[in-house]
């Protein structure tokens, strides 16, 4: 998932690392008047953070400049001083979510979570598609009800397509949300990487196919008919063993063939 943290000041490293240190990218900025320009020029990103020691009409301003270019991303803002009038201006203005400093940060990940969930048209944290289930709050992925074996990167690379189910992503957005904080990012071709790794690792637990590659272009994400589902099902049923005779008709084959 990847952030923009705007802060007039010096942004909170307390923030920062707190928000890193849950696997967000961060990007920081400083220019309350240019944010429109660094959403649109730095882009994409998920979920915008302002990080105020208080909301004065300059930031109101630029929460309201963010809306009128048209930008539907989730701004989540958080202040050192706040009074319910300013919360309820800030609101108002255009912000989807005002919370206090000093926060903790557990909850903070949890908020911002529920803001791009919703953004993205999901109501709970468990992101569906088809069978497959990403559930956000345990960290994990399943297949109808069983636990896939994925690496944080895999996890991290499934739950970006879980959020953008139907959206073309080309291998740069990838890398964006992936590694635009990593001081050496691999070679764009870790991205057919991670998807060849996560239709094998999905298909052995039972998952229909469901990421859907466009040479040239990138892949998406689609929901799979419930055919697919249903015959990925199948195919993925173990085979039962016959059980074992009972002891008695054990005994009596072989007197069976003793008496033959």
């Amino acid at each position: 998932m990847r952030v923009l943290v705007l802060s007039p000041n010096a942004p909170s490293d307390r923030l920062l690392t707190g928000l890193r240190s849950e696997g967000l990218v961060c990007d920081t900025t400083h220019d309350l008047d240019d944010l429109p320009s660094a959403i649109a020029l730095s882009g994409p990103y998920d979920l915008v953070v302002l990080d105020l020691v208080s909301l004065d009409p300059a930031a109101h301003r630029a929460i309201r400049a963010v809306r009128r270019s048209g930008s539907a991303h989730p701004v989540l803002v958080v202040c050192v001083r706040l009074e319910p009038r300013d919360e309820e201006a800030a609101l108002h203005s255009g912000a989807d979510d005002v919370l206090r400093h000093p926060l903790g940060l557990p909850v903070l990940h949890a908020r911002i979570q529920a803001l791009v969930r919703r953004a993205r048209g999901y109501a709970s944290a468990r992101l569906a598609c088809g069978n497959v289930t990403l559930d956000q709050e345990l960290h994990a992925v399943l297949v109808d009800g069983r636990r896939v074996p994925l690496t944080g990167r895999e996890y991290d690379f499934l739950q970006v397509m879980m959020l953008h189910k139907g959206v073309l992503l080309t291998k740069e957005r990838f890398m964006s949300g992936l590694y635009a904080d990593a001081e050496e990012a691999p070679d764009l071709k870790i991205v057919d990487v991670f998807v060849c790794k996560l239709r094998r690792k999905l298909a052995a637990c039972g998952a229909a196919e469901m990421i859907r590659t466009v040479w040239g272009r990138g892949h998406v994400l689609f929901d799979p008919s419930p055919a697919a589902v249903a015959e990925a099902r199948a195919a993925h049923r173990p085979e039962t063993a016959p059980e074992p005779a009972p002891r008695g008709w054990e005994r009596r084959a072989e007197m069976v063939r003793l008496s033959a």
